[in-house]
This record gives C-alpha cells, structure tokens and sequence, in this order.
C-alpha cells in the first residue's frame, strides 16, 4: 500500500494567506501549491553546488568554466564559443523535459543561452544570469623569468 504522509503545519496568517493566492492563480490546492513549492526548493538545493573548470585551448586562451550545471552538461568545452552555444541550447532542451524536478528548475523562466565575444552565460531574459553555467575565454600570460 502506498499511501502519502500527512504533515501537520503551522504558520502565519500573512503566509497561509498567500499560499492560497498563489494556490489559486496557479489553479492548484493549497496542498498541491505547497508540495510544488518544496519540491522547487529541493531541485534547486540538488544543484546549488557549484564546480570550476580550466582547460587550455589551443589557440593560446584558456577556458574558465564555471556554475551549477556543470556537471550535468556533458559537452566538449574545448570547441568554438559558437559550437559550445549550440550543444548547451540542445542540452538544455533535454535536461527540461527530464524529470519533475528538472522541470521546476525552468518553471517561470524564459531560459536563454547568451553568447557575448568572449563567454557564454545561461540568463533568464531581463533578470541575468542563473548562475547554471557560464564559460569565459582569456588570454593566457605565461610567466616569462
């Protein structure tokens, strides 16, 4: 038998108050408003961990390669910006359509890769970057003695 756990919860009057608006706009229960809320809170604390990478490229650069996504995305990090903007869209595309979880991730977001002449960042469109993944080339100074 598989049956959902209960909860008992206690909170304010101003909170209950606007967890049924929200519930409501979003044509969902108060219950259905909060599991979706605390599931959106765990997805996002599942990738909260943040990596940096540095890879030298052939062409004298070095690659910075940094935020939350960074492991999920399995890219060659060493081709062309151009190239690397179009594996990061089709990636994403996957990674939205993967699992619940995944998909709260992108809830309310117009998720957009930008490319700039020297890096790549994953913005929501007028709000900045998510801080899912970002890729800066700089030129390496090597240390002459």
């Amino acid at each position: 038998m598989n049956e959902d756990a209960q909860l008992k919860l206690r909170l304010t009057q101003e909170l209950k108050d606007f967890i049924e608006s929200e519930a409501k706009a979003n044509h969902r229960t108060i219950n259905g408003e909060v599991v979706f809320r605390l599931e959106q809170s765990r997805a996002i604390n599942k990738t909260s961990q943040a990596d940096v990478r540095v890879i030298d490229l052939k062409n004298g650069k070095r690659r910075l390669i940094y935020g939350k996504f960074i492991k999920m995305l399995d890219v060659d990090f060493c081709q062309s910006l151009e190239g690397l903007k179009k594996d990061i869209e089709l990636a994403l595309d996957a990674l939205r359509y993967s699992s619940f979880s995944q998909r709260l991730a992108f809830f309310n977001k117009e998720v957009i890769v930008y490319k700039g002449n020297n890096h790549i960042d994953i913005v929501d469109n007028g709000e900045g970057s998510l801080g899912w993944l970002r890729v800066e080339d700089h030129y390496s100074i090597d240390d002459e003695d």
